[in-house]
């Protein structure tokens, strides 16, 4: 062998492979190297699936959290009506933004005819917001169609969330009576101020903490019940990227010249986003220690396959072959392995990611359910790939490969000519 040749060339490439197909009754790779290649192959498989269902997960709690919350909230309550819609219209010019509308908040006592009651939290929002929500998947047509929006002052038709509704067994078209804590003056000294509304339509924000407590109110008409004639509460931004947050207070500083109080949905979720971040992160770990530890096995194959060559690599150093010829062909077996891992891996998570929907399909129609809408509140088993996720998981398993082959191809480029065929 001639020396001066191209490290990781043509010469070592063909001794890898010749290495990597020989059969074991000649030296070649043990059992136990094809099963670190099919460890490697299941764990990335395995990491791939658990990190899209969960990233499929937090994006769902997320959706469906900021579907019936705002991404920014802006006090107005010591500005007029007019001075609050001045602050819209710089509000929304704001790069980021994508609208900013006016709402009331208040708490109530919400009872239905025939008995029931329970608290309740109740949204006073214009007709542009509601046209916003994305779990409304008609654009809040439905609504608008049971009379939301309509008639004078906003009409007395409301929208209750869906497990509110069933805690008070109420159904489209019911009527309920609302309590205010706050009392009208009357001869008689203050009594509660209360009005009876029909419910127009039962929605679902995809947060059960959400659809237990909210009722959402046209805005004339809660400005009327709760005496905010002529004055709003609060300003409802929503931007094009609900994470950042910060940035856009910032912006949203700048372009009102005056400071205001304001709060994101990351402040107020701090804890929730938290527990998703830290889940994710967990979980992430866990699984790169597993693809790990499969690879961790490649030492044991690498090993045989350096004690079964031994002469030949003594031959090999004989005719010229360097210490670092040696150690980069052995190398590459191990990479070799990762790769071939780890690609199969990568293809069967990708595949599986992509059929969960006729998986789930499949398996109801032998009875087998694995994700029950009823109890989750979600339809199907959601998961979202991520290209970084999938080529992140196929590197680390490909790097891991390589570095564990690093000590038995050192093994193996260390091996004695003489001492080796000594006694051959």
């Amino acid at each position: 062998m001639a020396t001066g040749h191209t490290p990781f060339g043509a010469v070592e490439r063909a001794l890898a492979w010749r290495y990597v197909r020989a059969r074991r009754e000649h030296g070649g790779l043990s059992l136990t190297a094809i099963l670190s290649f099919a460890g490697i192959a299941l764990a990335v498989f395995a990491l791939i699936v658990i990190m899209s269902i969960m990233a499929g997960f937090r994006a769902t709690l997320l959706d469906a959290l900021l579907g019936g919350q705002p991404h920014i909230i802006v006090s107005v309550a010591d500005k007029t009506e007019v001075e609050a819609d001045r602050m819209i219209e710089s509000i929304q010019a704001v790069d980021g933004v994508t609208s900013a509308t006016p709402y009331l908040q208040n708490q109530v006592l919400v009872t239905r005819q025939g008995g029931g009651a329970t608290g309740a939290v109740v949204k006073s929002i214009s007709m542009q917001e509601l046209e916003s929500y994305t779990f409304l998947e008609d654009g809040g047509a439905a609504a608008i169609e049971a009379g939301f929006g309509q008639g004078r002052n906003g009409g007395d038709v409301i929208l209750m969330g869906a497990y509110l509704a069933s805690q008070l067994g109420v159904l489209p078209g019911d009527q309920v009576k609302l309590i205010s804590p706050e009392t009208n003056a009357t001869p008689f000294g203050g009594t509660p101020r209360n009005k009876t509304y029909t419910v127009g339509d039962l929605f679902k924000t995809g947060s059960v903490e959400l659809d237990r407590i909210f009722i959402f109110m046209p805005l004339e008409q809660g400005q009327i019940f709760f005496q905010n004639k002529g004055s709003y509460q609060y300003l409802d931004i929503r931007l094009a990227d609900p994470m950042a947050t910060e940035r856009a207070e910032t912006r949203i500083v700048a372009a009102l010249d005056a400071p205001v109080y304001m709060q994101s949905w990351k402040r107020l979720r701090a804890q929730y986003l938290n527990a998703l971040n830290i889940e994710r992160n967990m979980m992430r770990i866990v699984m790169l220690v597993l693809v790990t530890i499969t690879a961790l096995n490649i030492i044991s194959g690498v090993i045989m396959l350096v004690k079964n060559k031994t002469r030949d690599i003594a031959i090999l150093r004989t005719i010229g072959a360097t210490r670092g010829t040696m150690m980069r062909v052995f190398i590459m077996i191990g990479g070799a392995l990762g790769l071939i891992g780890a690609l199969t891996g990568m293809s069967l998570g990708v595949l599986f990611v992509v059929n969960i929907p006729n998986i789930e399909w499949a398996l109801s129609k032998v009875g087998v359910v694995i994700f029950d809408p009823e109890t989750y509140g979600l339809e199907g088993l959601p998961a979202r790939l991520s290209l970084a996720e999938v080529i992140g998981s196929a590197a680390w398993a490909v790097a891991v490969s390589v570095v564990v082959t690093l000590w038995p191809a050192w093994r193996g480029a260390s091996i004695d000519p003489v001492e080796a065929l000594r006694f051959e």
